[in-house]
């Protein structure tokens, strides 16, 4: 009978330790300062998510290949959304773009959710890669956006901590993008905004 109590009580320790799969919704906010800096200048805007896999990662612990992080809605309508909406608040045409609009493809090269080795997850590792790539007729301006942060938590984080640090980073990058000068001038029409005068 001590055998069998011992072996329940093993089996729910090793239990505790095992992590569900969580579904986060994607849904960064993003910081833009209005302004007028595109002039009413047509763009359209593309969200392409490149990762080649559904999930963000693991949420690690026992069973680390099947507590996984999976984006609950759809991640390139997110980026597009939340892109073209900042773009109008800088003075650009993003909701009705007509034929001669630049177009701007903001890709999802990486977002990758890394936990700390072991059973019990206390730092998590974020690193994501943001590539934008805008062309107009025979021209074209990229920008690449690159993030890494560790968070360190007392206790394994919650699906509410998962998503803002999802959230957080993926914002950080399409601000940067926003805020980048030579981007925003090729956008307002300068074809080659890093030449000198």
């Amino acid at each position: 009978m001590r055998s069998l109590l011992t072996v329940l009580i093993a089996a729910l320790v090793v239990s505790g330790c095992a992590l569900s799969p969580q579904r986060i919704e994607v849904d960064p906010q993003v910081q833009v300062k209005a302004s007028n800096v595109g002039h009413n200048r047509s763009i359209q805007v593309l969200g392409v998510d490149s990762r080649g896999k559904n999930e963000f990662g693991s949420r690690g612990g026992v069973y680390d290949e099947t507590a996984l992080l999976i984006p609950s809605n759809d991640i390139k309508a997110v980026i597009a959304d939340t892109v073209r909406n900042g773009l109008q608040s800088l003075g650009f045409n993003a909701f009705n773009p007509g034929g001669d609009a630049t177009t701007l493809e903001v890709r999802l090269e990486q977002l990758d959710y890394i936990p700390e080795p072991g059973s019990v997850v206390n730092r998590v590792d974020l690193n994501l890669v943001l590539q934008a790539e805008a062309r107009r007729g025979p021209t074209t301006h990229t920008g690449t956006y690159k993030s890494s942060v560790e968070h360190k938590t007392p206790f394994t984080p919650s699906l509410a901590q998962n998503r803002q640090m999802i959230n957080d980073i993926l914002a950080k990058a399409i601000e940067r993008l926003l805020q980048d000068p030579e981007m925003l001038a090729f956008l307002a029409g300068a074809d080659f905004p890093g030449d000198s005068e």
